[in-house]
């Protein structure tokens, strides 16, 4: 896994409620509209992009997340 992935990763299972090995984002690691901001403003403080919470609860697991981030800074 790349650097930027796995930085994704530990900030999504880091800022979720229920951490899991479980890479999915809605009922395993219990993201949704309402807890999510957290994990998106850690998510753009560490990588300086501009991530919604929109964006965010379109992806359907942590590699889709790290995809995104990685286009977005070039990794």
């Amino acid at each position: 896994m790349g650097e930027i992935k796995g930085k994704v990763k530990t900030i999504i299972m880091d800022k979720s409620s229920a951490p899991s090995d479980d890479i999915t984002l809605g009922p395993q690691l219990s993201y949704d509209a309402s807890n999510s901001q957290v994990a998106v403003d850690a998510i753009n403080a560490e990588f300086g992009t501009t991530l919604t919470v929109g964006a965010f609860l379109g992806f359907n697991n942590i590699g889709q997340v790290g995809d995104y981030i990685e286009g977005e800074v070039g990794g």
